[in-house]
Parts: C-alpha cells; sequence; structure tokens
C-alpha cells in the first residue's frame, strides 16, 4: 500500500512539472498575439489614450520588456552559450562578455572580482541582475567578495 503511495505522489508531481511548462509556452503565445494587435492598433490613437493621464500603461510595457530581456537572455545563454541570435555568426564571441536586449554589448569584459561576486550573489548566473551588480563591483560602486569597493579592470 505504501509504495502505492509513493507512485501517485510521483506521477502527481511529474504532471504539474509538465503543467508548468506548458503555461511558459502558453503565456508566449498569449503575449504574442496581444503584441500583435495592440502593434495593428493606430498609433495617434494609442498616443492620446496614453497622453490622457493614462502613463501607467507605458510604465507596465516598459517593465514587461524588462522582463522578457531577462528571460530572453537567459534561454539564450543558456541554449546557444554566451551568445546573441541577432548576430550570423556566433562562434566569434569570447566568454565573459554581457548580452543585453538580445544583442551582444561588446569590447566590455567583466572584471574576476565582479564576475566572482556575482556567481556567489546570484543563483543564476549569466544573467541581467548578475551581470549588473558585476558591472557595479568591477566599476567600484558595490563591493566585491573581498567587501571592499575598488575599481577593477577596464572600467577604471
Amino acid at each position: 500500500m505504501n509504495i502505492e503511495r509513493i507512485i501517485k505522489k510521483v506521477l502527481k508531481e511529474e504532471e504539474e512539472h509538465r503543467s508548468g511548462r506548458y503555461m511558459f509556452f502558453s503565456n508566449l503565445e498569449q503575449m504574442r498575439r496581444q503584441c500583435d494587435l495592440l502593434l495593428d492598433l493606430d498609433e495617434e490613437m494609442v498616443e492620446s489614450i496614453l497622453e490622457n493621464g493614462h502613463d501607467w500603461a507605458q510604465d507596465h510595457i516598459a517593465e514587461a520588456k524588462n522582463n522578457m530581456d531577462q528571460v530572453f537572455d537567459f534561454i539564450m545563454n543558456k541554449t546557444h552559450g554566451d551568445v546573441s541570435v541577432d548576430d550570423e555568426d556566433m562562434s566569434d564571441y569570447e566568454d565573459d562578455e554581457v548580452v543585453m536586449e538580445g544583442r551582444k554589448k561588446t569590447g566590455t569584459k567583466l572584471c574576476a572580482r565582479g564576475k566572482a561576486a556575482a556567481k556567489s550573489k546570484f543563483d543564476v548566473y549569466p544573467s541581467a541582475y548578475a551581470n549588473a551588480f558585476a558591472v557595479q563591483v568591477c566599476k567600484g560602486s558595490k563591493a566585491g567578495l573581498d567587501g571592499k569597493k575598488r575599481c577593477s579592470g577596464v572600467y577604471c
């Protein structure tokens, strides 16, 4: 009897896990449909609505874009390494470059102090938040693992 209960529990957990992934893609599809509908509206009409005391809508779109950028960067880094899908030749990228909004920010390396501090502070690395924190450590505006604020690398 005990083994049957364990099997049922495992099957239930597996089903819940699968349904969570379904929601991820379902939500993406809904967002795509809604974006297409909003983009089909007359821009002047939408601007008029926003200017009449509905700035909150623009703020929500900006926040949604930030969230989408973070998910996009995370998924692209996990599926393609530290590369961008906007660039034709993905093999030319070096490690430790910062990915932002699906494009590679070239020429800026993260210092070792910043990278180490970000890896210890954040569960997910690389991520937009972790890279932003690493840059702050490299610039000296945040303390590194040693507890000291000092400029490092190309940020000095």
